[in-house]
């Protein structure tokens, strides 16, 4: 039976689950099904056991190179939440929020709604000595409006292949370069955020999968490489799992003084 704890009545939280890809999908749909107005909030630490990809919500297996998906033999995954392709494994630390109906950071304005989230995990990584930022609205709106110019859309296109490939506003960046990933679902019962810390970054398995010529996966590998970054190339050494869970735990219990 899981250790789940209770903070000030209003953040309940599970300890860090390692199982398949699948079964976390279902628990958070699980969790978000099943709140009630007036529950505490929910937090869900969550890995998968093995590598994977998670495809978006409108992606495709035939947006893959199937010859790099059977050779690389991935299991492949789909979540509920918008967004494009996330490598899963060993080397991204995921956590589901899940918000009751009614509580109080769930904002009628869903781009505010990530601000809070984007925030707290700043605050949670500066007390492991990593400095970082959450990313402004109108820095990734910039980014997004890319996709339509034509000297840069095809880049940018090919780039919004990887979740850690494009910003979206209050994801965690040092520079330009994304450290915390997020999404997020609403239904009438409530709200899940989701949020994908990387522990480590390696771009050459998505190049190989998300490219479908030689020169898009050059592409892809370089590209990805320099816009997204592992906390460990931050920190200058192997930063553990735990240390990440109790700096965000402090941080969000603090929420609830």
């Amino acid at each position: 039976m899981q250790n789940i704890r209770t903070y000030k009545n209003k953040w309940h939280i599970y300890p860090l689950t390692l199982a398949d890809q699948q079964r976390h999908i279902e628990q958070s749909e699980r969790l978000l099904s099943n709140v009630q107005p007036g529950d505490p909030a929910v937090l869900y630490w969550s890995m998968a056991e093995s590598d994977g990809l998670v495809l978006g919500y409108s992606q495709r297996h035939t947006f893959l190179n199937q010859t790099a998906l059977a050779e690389l033999e991935l299991p492949i995954y789909h979540r509920r939440a918008g967004g494009t392709a996330v490598l899963v494994g060993s080397h991204l630390l995921a956590l589901d929020v899940v918000l009751p109906a009614g509580h109080p950071l769930i904002l009628n304005d869903i781009v505010e709604s990530y601000r809070w989230l984007g925030e707290t995990w700043v605050a949670a990584l500066r007390q492991l000595g990593i400095e970082t930022r959450a990313v402004p609205p109108e820095e990734a709106h910039a980014q997004r409006a890319l996709r339509k110019q034509p000297e840069t859309s095809s880049y940018e296109l090919l780039m919004n292949r990887a979740c850690y490939g494009t910003l979206s506003p209050y994801e965690v960046v040092v520079g330009q370069r994304k450290v915390v990933g997020m999404d997020m679902i609403r239904r009438r019962a409530g709200s899940l955020l989701q949020a994908g810390v990387l522990l480590h970054w390696d771009t050459e398995q998505l190049a190989q999968l998300l490219g479908h010529t030689v020169e898009e996966q050059e592409l892809l590998r370089t590209g990805l490489y320099e816009r997204a970054i592992g906390l460990d190339t931050l920190a200058g050494r192997s930063v553990g799992i735990n240390e990440v869970i109790a700096a965000f735990e402090h941080t969000i219990v603090s929420l609830a003084q």
